[in-house]
């Protein structure tokens, strides 16, 4: 009998960053393991399935959009790891930036999930985000999903 999982760690990472940027936060949810461990540039880890639900939550309550489009993404033995371009949208405010994501999946569940992004690089985007609302052509827009 096989019990490998339906998805490799590359599908169910590929999956979760679709459902992220899409806003199917229901379906990304769906994709975390009930211990998973969320790390991120900046802010403090989030443990617990029901802790980043309430991240996504707070997206999904706010008028901050968030929006995201895969580059790449590889597996790495039971991890994936994702390129990425983030934007977090208020209105005219677009803050977008380049992340790099590591999931650790088991079972086809994401076990642990690490976003790393240059500071530099989001302070750049902040006031470019900025400069969009007050001039419109200087407002970012996503490239093309290479995925």
């Amino acid at each position: 009998m096989n019990n490998s999982p339906l998805w490799s760690p590359q599908d169910v990472a590929e999956r979760f960053v679709d459902a992220l940027g899409s806003g199917d936060y229901e379906i990304a949810e769906q994709l975390l393991a009930k211990g998973v461990e969320y790390r991120r540039t900046g802010g403090r880890p989030l443990k617990g399935r029901a802790a980043v639900a309430r991240h996504f939550r707070w997206h999904a309550r706010t008028r901050v959009a968030m929006q995201a489009v895969l580059l790449s993404s590889e597996q790495v033995g039971r991890a994936a790891v994702t390129e990425r371009v983030t934007a977090l949208v208020y209105g005219p405010l677009r803050i977008q930036f380049q992340v790099r994501g590591r999931f650790e999946v088991e079972c086809g569940r994401i076990v642990a999930w690490r976003d790393e992004v240059e500071p530099v690089a989001v302070l750049r985007a902040a006031a470019r985000a900025v400069a969009g609302v007050v001039y419109a052509p200087a407002r970012p827009t996503f490239p093309r999903a290479a995925i």
